[in-house]
């Protein structure tokens, strides 16, 4: 009885404790896209969270090591997002990809407007963070050469270009995402607000822009 009533207490206490490690993570994202990376400090973290500072250092010796574990649950949940079934035609699989990178829900829709905020700020960054944003490159371009290996009687390019062609087609993606999904013609400046990223989700304009980058994808891979 005594065991079970310790580890009911032990669960408890884990479970406050990741609760508490969230709230920073989460707070740290909004403060980012508040005021930009650049801008921030501990203290402006802690304030969004409603916590001591010393808090904040029992799970994070700085603001860098926040950011870190982003990229790290980033990379994560990027190469578990796309499922590629060899059963499905090319176009379908590539409409598909590009679906998955655009639309996105609401918690991948405030990881990438913070990416994009990282990127933007990318000369204030530390080695260790740098080095974890090109591995989500690589996560992404991978991604993509899986799929022009698996279609090889639709796609002749050669092995030496693969790469190369993969790193072209995650730009075109990437740039849509950046220079369109998540940029305001109106105000000229990135959006910072993820509802205002999906009030263009309901515009035919979205519709039809994934299907020209879907349609250029496929062209390219297959001219």
């Amino acid at each position: 009885m005594v065991y079970n009533i310790q580890v009911k207490i032990d669960c408890n206490m884990e479970m406050r404790e990741v609760g508490k490690k969230e709230l920073i993570v989460s707070s740290a994202k909004k403060v980012i896209l508040e005021k930009g990376y650049k801008n921030i400090s501990v203290e402006d973290i802690t304030n969004e969270a409603g916590i001591a500072k010393g808090s904040f250092y029992t799970y994070f010796k700085s603001k860098n090591l926040v950011i870190d574990y982003i990229l790290e649950e980033v990379i994560a949940k990027r190469k578990n997002e796309f499922k590629l079934d060899k059963r499905k035609s090319l176009e379908n699989t590539i409409k598909s990809l590009v679906r998955t990178r655009t639309k996105l829900d609401d918690e991948k829709l405030k990881e990438n407007l913070v990416l994009v905020n990282l990127f933007r700020n990318v000369a204030s960054l530390d080695e260790k963070t740098l080095m974890l944003l090109k591995e989500l490159e690589k996560v992404i371009i991978e991604r993509m050469e899986s799929i022009i290996l698996a279609y090889p009687k639709e796609i002749k390019i050669e092995k030496k270009d693969i790469k190369f062609y993969s790193k072209m087609l995650n730009n075109i993606i990437s740039n849509y995402k950046t220079f369109t999904l998540f940029f305001s013609e109106k105000s000229n400046q990135f959006i910072t607000d993820i509802e205002e990223v999906k009030k263009k989700y309901q515009t035919e304009d979205f519709e039809r822009n994934i299907e020209i980058i879907s349609k250029s994808i496929l062209k390219i891979l297959t001219y």
